[in-house]
C-alpha cells in the first residue's frame, strides 16, 4: 500500500511540474504539428541559402580598354624616349574562387573572404601610334637598333592574383527565393604576370619582347544566381626586355599598363 501511494505522489509531482512549465497554455497536437512544420521550413531555408552561398567559383569574360606607356623607350645608345599607346581591341578571361573565412554569413547577409584567381589571361591589339616616339630613327651609325614601339603591336599576358574580398546578400531579410540570389562582391587583388609583346615592322616582319611584374586590381560584381556583370580597374608595372639582345640590346624598360575591364561573370 505504501509503494502504491508513493507512486501516485511521484506521478502527481511530475504532472504538476509539466503544467507549471507550460503555464496556462499547454501544448496541443496542433501546436506540436505547427512547431514541426516550422522546424522543417527553417531547415529547408537554411539548405536553400547554403546552395546560394556555395557558388564561390567565378569565371569572368571581359572587354578591356588598356593604355600602355613608358618613359624608357631606347632610341639607340643611351638615348631614351617616351610614348603612350591605347589599344583598339582587348579581351580577357579570369577563373578563380572565393574562400570564405567563416561558414555562416554574418547577419545572414555578409561574408568576408580571400579570392584566389589562378587564371588571368589577356589579349590586346594596338594600331600604329599617331605620334612616333620622339627621336626614333634619328640616331645613325649605332650598332644597337631601337625597336619601333609606335608600330602595330599585340600583347598577351598571363597572371595570377590573391586578395581580400567581401560578399553581400542585401535582401535576405525579405526571405524571398528571388531576392535571396542577389549577390554583391567587392575585392582588391595583388598579382604577378608575364607578358609577351609582338611588334610589327615593314614587310610583315615582327620583333619580340617580353616582360613581367606586379599588378594591383580592384573591382566589384553584381550577380543574380549564377550570372552577373562586373567592372575592374587594374594597374601593372612591367620590366620589359627585347628577345633579340644582339640587335636591340639587353637593357630593361619600365612600362605601365592601365586596364579597365567590364566583364560578364558566371558563378558555380
Amino acid at each position: 500500500m505504501k509503494k502504491f501511494l508513493l507512486s501516485l505522489f511521484t506521478l502527481a509531482c511530475v504532472l504538476t511540474g509539466y503544467a507549471m512549465e507550460n503555464g496556462d497554455n499547454p501544448q496541443t497536437l496542433n501546436d506540436i504539428i505547427a512547431q514541426e512544420s516550422k522546424n522543417k521550413t527553417d531547415v529547408s531555408y537554411d539548405q536553400h541559402m547554403r546552395r546560394i552561398w556555395g557558388k564561390t567559383t567565378y569565371l569572368n569574360i571581359s572587354y578591356n580598354k588598356t593604355t600602355l606607356s613608358s618613359d624608357e623607350l631606347p632610341l639607340g645608345g643611351a638615348t631614351v624616349g617616351s610614348n603612350e599607346f591605347k589599344n583598339k581591341f582587348g579581351m580577357g578571361i579570369q577563373w578563380g574562387k572565393t574562400f570564405n573565412l567563416h561558414k555562416q554569413a554574418l547577419g545572414n547577409a555578409v561574408f568576408f573572404g580571400l579570392d584566389f584567381t589562378w587564371l588571368d589571361l589577356n589579349f590586346n591589339q594596338y594600331d600604329k601610334a599617331d605620334n612616333i616616339t620622339p627621336g626614333y630613327g634619328e640616331a645613325t651609325g649605332l650598332e644597337i637598333k631601337s625597336m619601333p614601339w609606335h608600330n602595330k603591336k599585340t600583347t598577351v599576358d598571363y597572371g595570377l592574383s590573391v586578395g581580400p574580398s567581401f560578399t553581400l546578400y542585401p535582401f535576405t531579410s525579405l526571405h524571398s527565393n528571388a531576392t535571396d540570389n542577389i549577390r554583391l562582391h567587392g575585392y582588391f587583388h595583388l598579382g604577378y604576370q608575364g607578358e609577351a609583346f609582338i611588334i610589327k615592322e615593314v614587310g610583315n616582319e615582327s620583333q619580340y619582347a617580353w616582360g613581367h611584374g606586379l599588378f594591383t586590381a580592384f573591382g566589384a560584381s553584381l550577380t543574380f544566381n549564377a550570372v552577373g556583370l562586373g567592372v575592374e580597374m587594374r594597374n601593372d608595372n612591367i620590366n620589359v626586355k627585347h628577345v633579340d639582345k644582339d640587335e636591340f640590346g639587353a637593357q630593361k624598360m619600365k612600362f605601365k599598363e592601365k586596364t579597365t575591364r567590364v566583364y560578364l561573370q558566371f558563378r558555380f
